[in-house]
C-alpha cells in the first residue's frame, strides 16, 4: 500500500497539514505571524456539532489575537453573502481569514477574500484568472482552510463557486491566487457528517478523481497528478463503505479525508469532464455529488472511443474489475449500486426531460470544457451528444 501522506506532502501549491495533530502545527504557524486579528468563515452549526469549533479556540486561546466569527453562510452561498462577507473583511480589515467548513464555506471565503484585495465585485471574477489576468505579478494573501467534509477538496484548488441568484446557477471563479497556501486536515472533523453527506461528498471526490484520471490530454499539467488520482480512487473504493457502516470508523475517515484532498489536488491540474459541466446548475434540485458520480458512467462509455482512454480505463481494471472498458465502468456503477446511488435520474422529482434538454443547450455553450474533455466534443454536436448522455443517465 502506498503512502498517501507522501502524494499530500508533493503537492507543490499549498502545505497539507494532515492528522489530529493539525491544530498545533496552526497555533506554531500563527505564533510565527503574529496575526492581531482573525476571521473565521464558518456554517451555521457544524462547527460545533462535529468539534471543529471548540477545537479551534483552544488552540487560538494562547495567542494573543482577537477572534471574529461569521456564520451565516448557507450551504450554496450565493453573491449576496459572499458581498456580506466582503463587506465584514472590509469593515474589520482582519490579518488573517480562515474558513472552517465543506466546499460551500471554503469557496464563498476564497472568493470573498479575492473580491476584498482585488477590488470590485465578485462577478468581475467569475471566469479563468481574470485577477492574474489583469494584476501580473500580483500576489495575494490565501484562505487557511480547515475542511469538514471529505469531498470538494477546495482547500487545496484554484476554484470558488457562487450562486447567481438571478441567473439560477452557479458560476465558477478559476484564480490561481486564491489556492490556500495553507491547510490543516482533520479527518475528525468529518466524523459528524450523517450518511447522505458522507456519500454525496465521498462520490464528488471519486468522480474529481476518476474524471482526471481519465483526462488524457492534460496528462503533461504535472507528472504526479495520475499517481494522485489512482490512490484517491484506490481510498475510496475500499473505504467509503466502511464510513456508511460506521461514520466514527477512524482509520477510514483518515483515508477518505486524503482521498478527497488528493481528488482536489487532481483537478487543480486536470479539470474535470463533461459530469461537471452538465450538472452544474442542478444545485438544490440534486445533492451534487450524487450528480456527477451518476453522470459520469455514461459519460465514460462516451470517451471510451478514444484509444487513449481505453488504455487509460483499464488502468483501473484492479478497482473496478473488468477485462473491457465496458466491463470497468459497469464494475464502476456496480459500485455506486452497493453504496446506494440511485440508478436514474428519474428518481429526483427536480429532474426532469425539460431540464436536461436545457442543461444540454447551456452546458454545449462552455466550448473551453467540451474541447477539454477526455474525448473532445465537437462544438456543432454538442448538444446532440450531451442530450444523448443525459437521457442515458435519465433511463439508467
Amino acid at each position: 500500500m502506498s503512502n498517501y501522506i507522501d502524494y499530500l506532502e508533493s503537492y507543490p501549491d499549498t502545505n497539507i497539514v494532515f492528522g489530529e495533530n493539525s491544530l498545533i502545527e496552526f497555533e506554531n504557524l500563527m505564533r510565527y505571524n503574529a496575526p492581531s486579528k482573525i476571521i473565521v468563515f464558518t456554517g451555521k452549526s457544524s462547527v460545533e456539532a462535529n468539534g471543529a469549533w471548540s477545537r479551534f479556540l483552544r488552540a487560538a486561546a494562547l495567542l494573543d489575537v482577537a477572534i471574529i466569527r461569521y456564520s451565516r453562510i448557507e450551504p450554496e452561498p450565493c453573491i449576496e453573502t459572499v458581498e456580506a462577507m466582503i463587506d465584514l473583511i472590509e469593515n474589520e480589515k482582519p490579518d488573517q481569514v480562515v474558513a472552517i467548513g465543506g466546499g460551500s464555506i471554503m469557496d464563498a471565503a476564497k472568493a470573498a477574500f479575492l473580491t476584498y484585495q482585488g477590488g470590485g465585485g465578485v462577478s468581475n471574477y467569475f471566469g479563468i484568472n481574470h485577477f492574474s489576468k489583469n494584476n501580473p505579478g500580483v500576489k495575494l494573501r490565501k484562505v487557511i482552510c480547515f475542511p469538514t467534509t471529505s469531498g470538494t477538496g477546495s482547500e487545496v484548488t484554484p476554484y470558488a463557486n457562487v450562486v447567481d441568484k438571478d441567473s439560477g446557477v452557479k458560476k465558477l471563479i478559476v484564480e490561481t491566487e486564491i489556492i490556500p497556501a495553507y491547510s490543516f486536515v482533520c479527518p475528525s472533523f468529518a466524523n459528524s457528517m450523517p450518511p447522505h453527506v458522507t456519500l454525496a461528498t465521498g462520490c464528488d471526490a471519486l468522480a474529481h478523481s476518476i474524471e482526471g484520471f481519465l483526462n488524457v490530454g492534460m496528462d503533461s499539467s504535472h507528472p504526479d497528478a495520475n499517481h494522485w488520482a489512482r490512490e484517491s480512487i484506490r481510498l475510496i473504493e475500499h473505504n467509503l463503505p466502511l464510513v456508511l457502516k460506521d461514520s466514527h470508523n477512524h482509520a477510514a475517515r483518515n483515508a477518505m479525508a486524503a482521498a478527497a484532498t488528493l481528488g482536489g489536488m487532481v483537478i487543480r491540474y486536470k479539470p474535470t469532464g463533461l459530469p461537471h459541466l452538465c450538472s452544474f446548475s442542478w444545485f438544490g434540485k440534486i445533492e451534487h455529488g450524487i450528480a456527477v458520480a451518476m453522470l459520469l458512467p455514461y459519460a465514460w462509455n462516451y470517451y471510451i472511443e478514444r484509444k487513449e482512454v481505453q488504455a487509460r480505463t483499464m488502468r483501473l481494471a484492479e478497482i473496478f474489475p473488468g477485462n473491457t472498458p465496458t466491463e470497468v465502468i459497469r464494475s464502476y456503477r456496480k459500485f455506486l449500486d452497493s453504496i446506494g446511488v440511485p440508478k436514474t435520474l428519474q428518481e429526483f422529482p427536480d429532474i426532469t426531460p425539460e431540464l436536461l434538454k436545457h442543461t444540454a443547450a447551456d452546458a454545449g455553450q462552455n466550448e473551453m470544457k467540451l474541447r477539454l474533455a477526455p474525448r473532445p466534443v465537437p462544438l456543432d454536436q454538442s448538444q446532440a451528444i450531451l442530450e444523448e448522455i443525459l437521457q442515458h443517465a435519465w433511463q439508467g
